[in-house]
């Protein structure tokens, strides 16, 4: 259990004057001690430790690698209460090849066979002071000037933590935060590290957003905003399925970039179309497509700003039936398709190609997994593993069938054996 309060410290004058304190509410100061390291925020595709009310974090310190799990606090109080769980290493591994512990079954009960991929990076340069009194250590003061880094985005702040140790009383803790909120004048903050980095991964997406430039009327657009999670559970999506499909499609976007040679900024659009794409299922299986089309005409996750929400209702509405070049046709003709810009409806072509071959790639349900992407070769061929590999090698060669009709150069999935 973590119990710390925190302040804001706005001006680097008096971060560096509170850090020559020799005692603080009659408790005093230790030496100083300096440390600088690097925290790796981690979720699954579709945010299932978020969804579960964690936050998951790797932190590189010198030899140790420590990961932590950490509850997500929602309350105003001066003083904050987290359950904390952390494993510490020598080295970075999955989760599912760490030795049995609580914080292992922890997290993989959250994420199950889901890979964790980086949200955003913290930077710390560090001061840490013991409180304490005679031979009692109270509290630990940690000087914190951060670094946040998503992407291109970046954002740095000064804050303070005091966080009670072992020989503390939380009535001992609240003494000192109140002295540093009255005598200092601190600002007491209620927004964690990860609850800042997420707020700069949303604020990235939205740059990413303006830097594709589609140029589409917002103003003219009515549609409902909700949380992807709230979606997920409101339309009975398949997490698991969908989180297979993201996975695959981030795979498939990154390596065969050079072929397909689109924005980096859609990289997120094509990890929320492949979490939503089978939104229909439950209200019409056979016609899930073109009723997942509809819904997403209406309807779109908090997470995807517009314009970028207009992409959505085709790519689900291009992921399941047979295409060849008559259907292109017709969907040109289709106004709703046809009043797009052209950059965008270019983008939602070659999305759809990647989404479609995602798709197929979990068409067993058994966990199949892209093990390489050689393009060595004239031809690309991807190799998966897995009970289904046979099955579903031969569904996203069926579903690449988009591909085919938009770049040259073919593509071809195998089994490896």
């Amino acid at each position: 259990m973590e119990i710390e309060a925190k302040f804001i410290i706005s001006e680097r004058d008096s971060f560096e004057k509170l850090k020559g304190i020799t005692s603080i509410a009659g408790f005093d100061a230790g030496e100083p001690v300096d440390k600088e390291f690097t925290d790796t925020y981690l979720d699954t595709m579709d945010m299932a430790i978020y969804a579960s009310g964690f936050s998951f974090r790797c932190r590189e310190k010198g030899s140790k690698v420590t990961y932590t799990l950490k509850s997500l606090s929602t309350s105003n109080s001066l003083v904050h209460m987290r359950e904390e769980v952390e494993f510490t290493l020598t080295e970075k591994l999955p989760v599912k090849d760490w030795d049995n512990c609580v914080l292992r079954e922890r997290v993989l009960s959250m994420t199950g066979s889901g890979e964790l991929f980086p949200l955003f990076t913290v930077t710390h340069k560090r001061t840490d002071f013991l409180l304490g009194t005679g031979q009692r250590n109270v509290a630990e003061l940690s000087f914190d000037d951060v670094i946040l880094k998503c992407e291109k985005s970046k954002k740095s702040y000064l804050e303070l933590e005091v966080e009670l140790t072992g020989d503390g009383t939380e009535s001992e803790l609240n003494q000192i935060a109140e002295y540093l909120r009255d005598e200092e004048g601190l600002t007491p903050g209620s927004s964690s590290k990860f609850d800042n980095g997420l707020k700069l991964f949303m604020k990235n997406v939205r740059k990413n957003a303006s830097i594709l430039n589609y140029n589409i009327d917002a103003e003219n657009r009515t549609v409902k905003y909700s949380p992807l999670q709230e979606i997920i559970e409101e339309y009975g999506i398949e997490r698991e399925h969908a989180r297979r499909v993201a996975e695959n499609s981030y795979r498939l976007f990154t390596e065969l970039k050079s072929i397909h040679h689109l924005r980096s900024e859609l990289l997120h659009t094509l990890r929320i179309a492949s979490l939503v794409h089978d939104i229909g299922v439950m209200t019409d299986v056979k016609k899930h497509h073109k009723v997942g089309r509809d819904i997403l005409s209406e309807t779109c996750p908090d997470e995807l700003p517009c314009p970028l929400c207009a992409i959505l209702p085709w790519m689900a509405f291009l992921h399941k039936k047979r295409i060849d070049l008559k259907k292109l046709e017709k969907l040109s003709l289709k106004r709703n398709f046809f009043i797009l810009p052209s950059q965008m409806r270019e983008d939602i072509l070659i999305l759809s190609a990647i989404l479609r071959m995602a798709d197929g790639l979990d068409y067993s349900r058994m966990g199949s997994r892209i093990t390489e992407i050689d393009l060595t070769k004239e031809d690309i061929i991807v190799k998966i593993s897995g009970k289904g590999a046979e099955l579903d090698a031969d569904r996203a060669d069926t579903k690449a069938d988009l591909w085919r009709l938009l770049f040259e150069r073919d593509i071809y999935f195998r089994e490896d054996y």
